[in-house]
């Protein structure tokens, strides 16, 4: 440690598989504060148990169960294991976050971390450290006078953004890995969770949320029976009121 960092301080912050700690790295005299990530002694391994003793359970349930066969559970354990897999390398979520810094260097409202890749390894993840307000912190936002409304149309704008554009988004967008940093950006942090997008998924996705802005129920229906997320089977008329019955709350809501 002493010779990668100046200085090295206790967790900031811990989850099940990672903590984070605040360090110092100094180049030609001047110190610079950075984030380090570091994954739990032996979490890959305790991770290979649980999600075999989760294998094991739904292939038992599909070759019982005709209802656990719809629901595919064993599919859903492999993704699991797919994005466990991609946490479990920390060299992975910084090539994740080093591909969405590129896509985002010239959005005027988001940015993300910088990574220094001479201190990134499997286990470990160094990027800048992000002084700023979490959105998590509400009375502290308030306190700043920060825009509330406008921050909220920063992130949604932000996230779709990534999404339709860019088909790679932050998948873990909740409030506390999220900052407002001094100029008023919006900084994402833990990148271990990311979601890609083909071509063809960004167009469902754009015409079922142009469908619900427009209220074109039918049409938003019609979708999800295109994209296969609803089994031709059901009625499209009966899906497109149950959608209806959650769009229009929403619009009446302004």
């Amino acid at each position: 440690l002493t010779q990668a960092f100046a200085s090295f301080s206790p967790p900031v912050a811990a989850a099940s598989i990672a903590q984070v700690h605040r360090a110092e790295i100094e180049k030609d005299g001047v110190r610079r504060p950075v984030a380090v990530k570091i994954l739990r002694p032996n979490i890959a391994e305790r991770f290979r148990r649980d999600l075999g003793a989760l294998m094991f359970a739904a292939r038992t349930a599909e070759a019982l169960s005709p209802e656990a066969r719809r629901l595919r559970s064993i599919e859903i354990v492999d993704t699991l294991a797919r994005s466990v897999a991609m946490e479990m390398d920390l060299r992975l979520e910084a090539a994740a976050l080093s591909e969405m810094a590129e896509n985002t260097r010239d959005d005027p409202d988001f940015r993300v971390p910088m990574v220094d890749w001479d201190r990134t390894s499997h286990h470990v993840l160094t990027m800048e450290w992000i002084e700023g307000l979490p959105l998590s912190d509400r009375a502290r936002l308030e306190a700043a006078q920060v825009d509330l409304p406008d921050l909220g149309r920063k992130v949604i704008q932000s996230f779709l953004q990534h999404a339709l554009r860019d088909g790679l988004f932050h998948a873990d967008m909740h409030p506390g890995n999220l900052f407002v940093d001094d100029s008023g950006r919006l900084v994402a942090v833990d990148f271990g969770i990311m979601g890609r997008l083909g071509l063809k998924e960004r167009r469902f996705l754009a015409e079922i949320l142009l469908g619900f802005i427009t209220r074109d129920y039918r049409r938003v229906a019609e979708v999800h029976f295109e994209a296969g997320y609803v089994p031709a089977h059901h009625s499209i008329e009966n899906f497109a009121q149950a959608i209806r019955a959650i769009g229009e709350p929403i619009h009446n809501r302004r």
